[in-house]
């Protein structure tokens, strides 16, 4: 090489090497790799920069999980489905609704029923519903008496002399199949130790297609006993006596019931052998040996039921009759 090339060289290489020495005090010491990673931001990698499969791909049996184990992630954004509200995944169900999750499905009484969902029919005007109320079925279930309902009943069924308490009676929402074939929505108020039977013995009643005229608090009615049978209409507490008596009822306490009165009428015998029909307009259905519609004889299915509940059937009685009356005491 010549000679005066080489010179050129050997002075190129010694600056090149005292500014690397000089650049590498100025630096403190550091490598560029070094400074590149304590500053990423003052660097930059190409995004067209081939990265080695290595550094992006992990052995996958590092993540394979046992089956029958849970899954966890550490990014605190994914949360697992059992720590988030189901309520929000429901759909269907409106506000006034009350859905019981018992496992036999009676929120008071699992021994009853099953899991339903009731809408309500004697809300109050915010639409709430009453945390005391218990469900049996879609459309079945019963609560305490509410301020809207003693405004329905006060002063007819219940009087101000009702020696009754308030609190033992309950509100009982049902369906039934009205003479038609129509399924209606009717309301009863009972002596809360009957309201599970009631729900029980009605809901089969529906559920069997077993016709029943009309199912109205007989404060439609004025309160009127006789008017109520009149129109056929199966009904329950009344605060009232037994009639041409006295005694008090056990319609007073809640705790009987009349079933399509007008076609099992009640029957009393006089002492000069005559009989007493109550409605008067019923007398055709006296004669109990005849078969005709709506008749509630031992053959009947809510004969059967309600004693079946424990309830005693006034067709049963010696001194009178009363085809219509199922009492529980």
């Amino acid at each position: 090489m010549n000679r005066k090339y080489l010179k050129d060289f050997l002075i190129l290489a010694g600056v090149i090497i005292i500014a690397a020495i000089g650049a590498r005090i100025l630096a403190g010491g550091e490598t560029l790799d070094e400074y590149a990673k304590k500053n990423p931001q003052d660097t930059q990698v190409s995004s067209e920069m081939p990265i080695a499969e290595n550094d992006t791909q992990t052995d996958k049996s590092q993540n394979t999980v046992p089956s029958g184990e849970a899954v966890t992630s550490n990014n605190p954004e994914k949360t697992d489905k059992s720590d988030v509200d189901v309520t929000s995944d429901i759909t269907g169900v409106s506000g006034n609704d009350t859905i019981d999750v018992k496992g036999n499905d009676r929120d008071t009484d699992p021994s009853i029923g099953n899991t339903s969902t009731t809408e309500s029919v004697n809300d109050d005007a915010t639409g709430s519903v009453s945390p005391e109320r218990v469900s049996y079925m879609d459309g079945f279930y019963y609560e305490p008496i509410s301020n809207e309902v003693f405004k329905r009943i006060s002063g007819i069924s219940y009087p101000v002399d009702c020696t009754v308490p308030l609190d033992e009676l309950r509100y009982v929402v049902l369906e039934y199949i009205d003479f038609e074939g129509q399924k209606k929505k009717g309301e009863i108020i009972c002596n809360k130790l009957i309201a599970d039977d009631l729900l029980e013995i009605f809901y089969e009643l529906c559920q069997s297609d077993y016709r029943i005229e009309s199912i109205r608090l007989v404060d439609e009615f004025g309160g009127d006993d006789i008017a109520s049978m009149q129109a056929n209409n199966t009904s329950c507490f009344n605060y009232r006596f037994i009639e041409g008596t006295t005694k008090l009822s056990n319609h007073a306490y809640g705790l009987a019931i009349d079933i399509n009165p007008f076609y099992n009428p009640y029957i009393t015998y006089q002492k000069d052998g005559t009989m007493h029909v109550s409605p008067e307009e019923s007398f055709q259905y006296a004669d109990r040996s005849v078969s005709f519609p709506y008749k509630i004889d031992e053959n009947d299915l809510a004969y059967k039921l309600f004693t079946e509940h424990g309830f005693k059937w006034g067709g049963n009685w010696n001194n009178s009759k009363d085809y219509q009356h199922f009492e529980k005491k």
